[in-house]
């Protein structure tokens, strides 16, 4: 499992260097005067302009601010904005904290409610029921993160009235009741968004798992179905399911970079959108690196622990 882990943690760490140099250069085709001059102004003089490529490095080789910008990231600093001058970390640590606190409440309540759905469902294999669901799962999957939003929006903030239709006002004026509310709606969306997909590999995991040998050896022992399905059979169904958990949260922290826009969630996804409009570089750079950190590290928890859970994979490595 050392070795293992060792392995994937490499792998991690060879991808986020090319996720932060593939970043890099796809920011940087602008030449530093058309940067100054989208910062400062058409209007801007050769002056100022020759002052603010110097004052922000913009003279120096690709390469050489590579590594500068790479140097001071890994110090903690991620830039400084060039739309209003002023460092981006303070800026996008509060919506960070926002992103991840919506993610975390999506994900604990998708995961079990998309498990406990999935065991159901497998159990009344070939019932109406079992029809109903799986056809149900199948449309709600085809919708796309915004159509789901705007039909959240609709349900819940139109016709029940009952939530906000958008988070940013609550979030920053509103009361700590209010605040909470503001969640509500992004996170309503995003299990909505998540879940049809972890129902599903429950399902066909649990319906493997139920027909297994020793499975159906526990049925014939006398044993009862709740100990069947939750003992004997999520056992055997424990590493896809955790891998489909995994996902799941990639899913979702992909799922809020449209989720955040659609609804008014001042999150991480909202200022990318923001930061690409207005032309701000170096917020997008750190934006993406930040993302694909998540991404990644995800992934490599959700590896990790399911070699806990297959002993066959303990040994393969």
């Amino acid at each position: 499992m050392v070795m293992r882990a060792a392995r994937q943690l490499a792998g991690v760490l060879i991808t986020l260097i090319a996720v932060s140099a593939l970043t890099f250069l796809a920011t940087s085709f602008k030449s530093p005067d058309d940067v100054a001059r989208a910062s400062l102004g058409r209007r801007a003089a050769p002056e100022q302009i020759d002052a603010f490529v110097r004052t922000h490095g913009l003279d120096a080789p690709l390469a050489q601010r590579y590594g500068r910008w790479v140097s001071h990231f890994l110090h903690g600093d991620w830039g400084r904005s060039v739309r209003t001058d002023r460092p981006i970390k303070p800026e996008l640590m509060p919506r960070l904290v926002r992103t991840l606190l919506l993610v975390a409440i999506a994900f604990v309540v998708v995961v079990p409610l998309g498990i406990a759905i999935g065991g159901a469902v497998a159990q009344r294999w070939g019932s109406r029921s079992d029809v109903a669901a799986t056809s149900g799962l199948m449309v709600l999957s085809a919708f796309p993160e915004f159509v789901v939003g705007v039909g959240a929006i609709v349900v819940f903030s139109v016709w029940l009235g009952w939530l906000p239709p958008e988070s940013t006002t609550g979030l920053a004026f509103g009361s700590a009741g209010e605040q909470a509310r503001a969640y509500l709606l992004p996170a309503i969306t995003l299990v909505l968004v998540a879940a049809p997909f972890l129902v599903r590999l429950t399902v066909a995991s649990m319906r493997d798992a139920l027909v297994a040998p020793h499975t159906r050896a526990a049925t014939f022992r006398g044993l009862s179905p709740r100990t069947v399905v939750w003992d004997y059979a999520m056992r055997s169904a424990a590493v896809p399911i955790v891998n489909a958990a995994g996902l799941t949260l990639v899913h979702l922290l992909g799922g809020t970079l449209v989720v955040e826009n659609v609804l008014g969630f001042p999150g991480i996804g909202q200022a990318l959108v923001s930061a690409v409009g207005s032309g701000d570089i170096a917020a997008v750079q750190a934006i993406a690196v930040i993302t694909a950190a998540l991404f990644v590290g995800v992934s490599l928890v959700t590896d990790l622990l399911a070699g806990v859970f297959n002993p066959r994979l303990r040994s393969a490595s």
